[in-house]
């Protein structure tokens, strides 16, 4: 695979993917093997000074940093102070009231303790120690979200049920804190355990992103944060998470990719291999934020998915504006991180919000290149929006109401020549794809081969996106009709 060819895809595709889903900086690095390959800045990181977004700009993980709790966890279960499977109330007490069985560190690092759904606990000032915080959230028994209406703070019985917790989180960053042989914080040992051995010199996981917590030489790096909604770009207050162990952490896209890749490659040096592995295969039923889902599974901490080319994956948001992202190729030990300084206010569900609409673009392209396709644009972006708005209005003006006979080139001509556009547009391209289109025996499989054969996934995605159609490639029936077939 030449890494080039996914630097040059890119460089042609993320501003465009930017100015998409206005995003104002967008930081990416790749990983292979055991080193960072690429690494890519676009954008800015502060719109009032202009400062520009670089590969060591700083920026908050939000979730992304569970797995640094994880390992820093698992790092306790190699060194024989706590068991995978052994309660954890002797040394904490958390207890499920629906059920009688305890809690394990295993539940906690599956999203199995039967803690429900929260927030992270924010607040406007840096949060207490751990140990404070957690006894006062696991004494009210009450989520965050919506001032405890919106969510049970116990939402089934251990092992029942996947449901994400950032209490869950916490708690086990707390036992971290307790245990560990150092009798340190939370906070220095993930720095000298996990950190220091892969190099993360730009990363840190403080109790608070604040001066009274993180060198002013890391925050001096930190980009600014917009909290986003279409036209409208905000740079909120700074917020806090209680629950820091879940959420607090400040890296670098590359920084993070080398923890990635120390996972992918058998964990050193900072766990074992057999803990390493674990982490990254399913280890239990899965989902998402809002509960179980079919076919998902979880490993530790890490989301696991299957397919010729099985990955990893987790995301993050840090309220209100950044968002992270986080896909690793297992077999192919290649790591994918994208940082961006955007949080969407808007509740168009997790994956469809601008930010994380950014980076799983970005990961569209990261995606074909690993499947061993070239990720670079067929044509270029312009002509494929074109080409593709002609292959729409093909349809609709032939196959979609069942008419045989296609436009005359005239009128087809007209349509181009009168067009009223926003964005760059290539009118031979537009006449070229309408032409293309014709009632068959299959159309629709017919019509999704021509798009296909013409428009790759990973451009497809975007420039679906662009045209207001993002549902697109996800509509288009997989079996080839019997003309299709036949090209």
């Amino acid at each position: 695979m030449d890494i080039s060819t996914l630097g040059e895809a890119l460089d042609a595709f993320v501003p465009e993917i930017m100015e998409h889903c206005g995003t104002p900086g967008m930081s990416i690095a790749v990983g292979v093997g055991t080193e960072v390959a690429l690494a890519r800045a676009y954008g800015v990181a502060d719109l009032a000074t202009g400062r520009p977004m670089t590969t060591g700009t700083v920026a908050p993980t939000g979730s992304d940093c569970k797995p640094y709790t994880g390992v820093a966890a698992l790092q306790l279960v190699e060194r024989g102070v706590i068991g995978l499977d052994e309660p954890i109330e002797p040394y904490l007490r958390v207890v499920n009231p629906h059920g009688p069985r305890p809690i394990t560190l295993r539940d906690l690092l599956t999203h199995h303790s039967g803690l429900g759904a929260g927030m992270g606990n924010f607040d406007r000032v840096p949060p207490p120690p751990l140990g404070e915080h957690l006894r006062r959230v696991l004494g009210a028994e009450r989520s965050d979200a919506y001032g405890g209406t919106m969510a049970p703070f116990w939402a089934g019985p251990v092992g029942a049920r996947y449901q994400y917790s950032n209490v869950g989180i916490a708690v086990a960053g707390h036992l971290v804190e307790l245990l560990n042989p150092d009798g340190v914080t939370f906070s220095e040992w993930v720095g000298r355990h996990v950190f220091a051995p892969l190099g993360m010199e730009s990363t840190v996981f403080p109790r608070a992103q604040h001066p009274d917590f993180v060198p002013d030489d890391l925050l001096a790096r930190r980009s600014t944060g917009y909290a986003t909604l279409p036209g409208l770009r905000l740079p909120l207050p700074d917020l806090y998470p209680g629950d820091y162990p879940a959420g607090s952490a400040l890296s670098t896209p590359s920084d993070h990719a080398r923890f990635v890749l120390a996972i992918l490659g058998g964990g050193s040096p900072v766990l074992s291999p057999d803990l390493a592995r674990q982490m990254i295969t399913a280890q239990a039923p899965g989902g998402t934020l809002f509960g179980p889902r079919p076919g998902m599974s979880v490993g530790f901490v890490f989301n696991v998915f299957g397919g010729e080319h099985p990955y990893i994956g987790h995301g993050g948001e840090y309220p209100w504006g950044w968002t992270h992202f986080t896909r690793g190729w297992t077999d192919d030990r290649v790591a994918l991180v994208i940082s961006a300084n955007q949080f969407d206010l808007g509740d168009f569900g997790l994956s469809d919000r601008p930010g994380h609409a950014a980076a799983r673009l970005v990961a569209e392209l990261a995606t074909a290149w690993v499947h061993g396709a070239d990720p670079r644009p067929r044509r270029p972006l312009a002509t494929g929006r074109a080409y593709l708005a002609g292959l729409l209005v093909g349809d609709r003006l032939t196959s979609r109401l069942g008419i045989a006979s296609q436009p005359s080139p005239e009128d087809v001509a007209r349509i181009a020549e009168r067009a009223e556009v926003s964005f760059p547009w290539d009118p031979e391209a537009f006449r070229e794809a309408v032409g293309q289109v014709r009632l068959t025996a299959s159309p629709l499989a017919d019509g999704a081969a021509t798009m296909r054969r013409e428009l790759p996934a990973h451009e497809l995605a975007l420039l679906a996106r662009q045209l207001g159609v993002p549902g697109l490639a996800t509509q288009l029936p997989t079996g080839p009709g019997p003309q299709a077939a036949g090209r």
